[in-house]
C-alpha cells in the first residue's frame, strides 16, 4: 500500500490538470464566440417563414446596413452605395469568421445575415399606406373639395339670380408698373378673366372711378365726380365687355365711396329675395374725394342683406391697406392684399367668398382638365414610390447574393446549405414585395375610383349650367 500511494497522487494530479485545461479552453471559447463550442453563436433566433409581411416590414434595419449603407442613395450616388455595400459585407465576413458556425442551420444563417444586412421597409410601407388621394385642385371657392360634395346637392336645381358688380380704380396712381406692366392693364385683364367665367344666368356690370381729369387740385371736382357704369348690369357679352374696358384709362383722384354707392343703386334695382349680389373692387389707394367708403359699404349691406363686398388692395401702402380692409369687413366680404402680377392673376382664388350653388357650378365647369392632370400626378407619384421600393428590394437581394457567394467561397457553407438559406431569404422577400405591390395597387384603384366619381360630378354640373 505504501508503494502505491505515490502513483495514486500522480494520477490524481493528471486528472485535475486535464479538467483545468478543459475549463480554460471553454472559457476562451465563450470569450471569443459568446457561448460554448458547438453551439450556434449569436444565431439563437431562427427565420420563421410563418411571419406575416407586416412583421417582416416592421423589423429594424440590419446593424451593418445602418452603419454603412442607410444614408447612401443608389439613384443619386451608385458608386458610393456600391462601396458602402462592399464594406458592410466585408465586416460581416470578418465577424462571422470569429464564430463557431459548423452546427448552424439554414435558419440560423438566414437570421444572422438579416440581422446584419437587411433593409428596413417600414418607412416606405407607411408612405404608401398614408398616401392621400386628394384632389386639392378641385377645391370649391367655399373651401370644400368637389369630391366631398354630395351628388344630390350637385343635381339640385336652383332658381337664384346672381349679380356681380366689378369696380376698378382708375386714379392716376394705377399708371404705375408692377412686373413690367401698368397696374391698370393687369387689373383689366384680371376682371375680364373673371367675367369670362360667369355663367349665362349671371348679370355683370363694370364701374370705373376716377378716370377723368388729372391728379391736380384744379381737376379734383371733375375727377371725383367721374364714377361711371361703363358696362351696365346685364348678362355678360364678351365683345361688348371687352370694348368697355378700352373706354377708360387711369387719370385722376379716387372716389371709392361714390363707386360703391353706384354699385348699390344697380344691385338694389335688379334684386329680389332670391338674388345673391357680389361687389368686387380692385384699388391701389385710399379714398381721396372726401367720401366715406366704410359708411357706403355698410349701406350696401343694409339695403341688400344677401351681398358681399370683396376687395383687392393692389400694391398698396399701410394706410390704404387698413382702410380697404375695413371697407371689406363692413360689406361682409374679404380683403386681400396682392403685390405681384401672379397674385393678381389668381384673383378667383384670392376672393374666396361663400358663393351660391349657381356660381360654384360655373367655377367647376373649368376643372375638367384639373381632374385629368391631377389623376396623372397621383399615378406618377405612386409609380415613383413603387420604383423606390422595388429598387430597395433588388439592392437587398443583390447584397444577400453577394454575402452567400462569399460564405460559399470561404467554405463556411456548401452549395446545399446555400440553396436552403437562399430559399428562406427569397420567401421573406416575396412576402414583402407582394404586400407592397398590393398596397400600391389598392391606392391606384382608389385614385381611379375618385377620378371616375369626379367625372360624374363634373358631367352633372355641365348639365346644370347648360353646357
Amino acid at each position: 500500500m505504501k508503494e502505491m500511494k505515490p502513483l495514486f497522487i500522480i494520477a490524481l494530479l493528471l486528472l485535475l490538470l486535464t479538467g483545468c485545461q478543459g475549463d480554460a479552453e471553454n472559457a476562451a471559447s465563450k470569450e471569443k464566440g459568446g457561448q460554448d463550442p458547438g453551439q450556434p453563436a449569436q444565431a439563437s433566433k431562427e427565420v420563421d417563414l410563418s411571419n406575416t409581411p407586416e412583421e417582416w416590414i416592421n423589423e429594424d434595419e440590419g446593424e451593418l446596413y445602418q452603419k454603412y449603407i442607410e444614408k447612401k442613395s443608389w439613384s443619386k450616388e451608385p458608386e458610393a452605395y456600391k462601396k458602402a455595400t462592399g464594406k458592410a459585407v466585408d465586416e460581416y465576413m470578418k465577424n462571422i469568421g470569429t464564430k463557431e458556425t459548423k452546427k448552424w442551420t439554414e435558419q440560423n444563417w438566414a437570421q444572422s445575415i438579416l440581422s446584419s444586412l437587411q433593409t428596413g421597409y417600414g418607412d416606405i410601407a407607411s408612405e404608401l399606406e398614408n398616401y392621400e388621394v386628394v384632389y386639392e385642385e378641385m377645391k370649391l371657392p367655399d373651401g370644400r373639395l368637389l369630391q366631398d360634395v354630395p351628388m344630390d346637392e350637385i343635381t339640385e336645381k336652383e332658381d337664384k339670380k346672381v349679380n356681380v358688380a366689378l369696380l376698378i380704380d382708375s386714379s392716376g396712381s394705377m399708371k404705375a408698373e408692377v412686373d413690367g406692366e401698368s397696374k391698370m392693364a393687369l387689373a383689366k385683364d384680371s376682371l375680364e378673366s373673371l367675367a369670362k367665367e360667369l355663367p349665362e344666368s349671371v348679370n355683370v356690370s363694370l364701374i370705373a372711378f376716377g378716370h377723368k381729369g388729372t391728379g391736380s387740385d384744379a381737376d379734383k371736382d371733375m375727377s371725383c365726380k367721374a364714377v361711371e357704369s361703363i358696362y351696365p348690369l346685364q348678362p355678360y357679352d364678351e365683345g361688348a365687355f371687352s370694348e368697355s374696358l378700352k373706354k377708360f384709362d387711369p387719370k385722376g383722384w379716387t372716389p371709392l365711396a361714390s363707386s360703391i354707392e353706384l354699385a348699390n343703386e344697380q344691385l338694389t334695382s335688379h334684386s329680389d329675395e332670391k338674388t345673391e349680389n357680389f361687389i368686387y373692387v380692385v384699388s391701389d389707394g385710399i379714398e381721396t374725394c372726401d367720401g366715406d367708403p366704410v359708411a357706403a359699404a355698410k349701406k350696401v349691406k343694409a339695403d341688400n342683406t344677401n351681398v358681399k363686398i370683396n376687395i383687392i388692395g393692389f400694391d398698396v401702402d399701410s394706410e390704404a391697406d387698413g382702410q380697404l380692409k375695413k371697407v371689406a369687413e363692413a360689406g361682409g366680404g374679404e380683403y386681400s392684399s396682392v403685390k405681384t402680377k401672379q397674385q393678381l392673376s389668381e384673383i378667383e382664388n384670392v376672393w374666396k367668398e361663400v358663393i351660391n350653388k349657381n356660381t360654384w357650378r360655373w367655377w367647376a365647369v373649368n376643372r375638367f382638365s384639373d381632374n385629368v392632370w391631377t389623376t396623372v400626378d397621383h399615378y406618377n407619384a405612386l409609380r415613383d414610390i413603387a420604383s423606390t421600393y422595388q429598387t430597395m428590394i433588388r439592392n437587398e437581394e443583390n447584397r444577400m447574393i453577394q454575402t452567400l457567394n462569399r460564405l460559399e467561397k470561404e467554405e463556411l457553407i456548401d452549395s446545399e446549405k446555400r440553396s436552403a438559406i437562399s430559399s428562406l431569404l427569397d420567401g421573406r422577400q416575396e412576402k414583402i414585395r407582394n404586400y407592397l405591390n398590393d398596397l400600391e395597387s389598392t391606392k391606384r384603384k382608389e385614385v381611379k375610383t375618385v377620378s371616375d366619381e369626379l367625372d360624374k360630378r363634373l358631367d352633372a354640373i355641365k348639365k346644370q349650367v347648360g353646357i
